[in-house]
């Protein structure tokens, strides 16, 4: 059986590629914003913990379970228990939650394979072997 999508996750769906990290974020904050029952002028910190903000781990609970209705997908309450800021929410939604709808960006053909030397790793070795050279001669 498929999960039919929610209101929301068609919004997502259909908003352009670079404009829905905003809004996966506006939806995050104004889901904290009514759990904290934060007025329109009160800053919700994305880089601070929310617990230091009066959350509980109820409202934590509580958050968890909103998002999840908007978004129809399940959400690790570790994830907002462990590392409690919109930040850190906000990628684990990106990158597991959401990964589909937030694709990760192509690799730079430029760039080297994983673990293989690029050419700032080369300058440096060698600028660091004649350095040792000069040190040592």
């Amino acid at each position: 059986m498929t999960a039919v999508p929610t209101p929301w996750l068609r919004r997502l769906a259909a908003t352009p590629l670079p404009e829905r990290a905003a809004l996966l974020e506006d939806l995050v904050v104004s889901e904290f914003r009514t759990v904290l029952l934060m007025g329109e002028d009160d800053v919700l910190p994305r880089d601070e913990s929310y617990f230091a903000h009066g959350l509980t781990s109820l409202g934590a609970t509580e958050v968890e379970q909103r998002l999840e209705a908007a978004i129809g997908r399940p959400i690790d309450a570790s994830e907002l228990l462990n590392n409690p800021t919109v930040d850190h929410l906000l990628t684990h939604l990106r990158t597991d939650v959401l990964s589909d709808h937030f694709p990760a960006p192509p690799a730079d053909p430029a760039s080297p394979p994983d673990g293989a030397p690029g050419p700032a790793d080369r300058t440096t070795r060698l600028l660091v072997d004649d350095l040792l050279k000069s040190l040592y001669s």
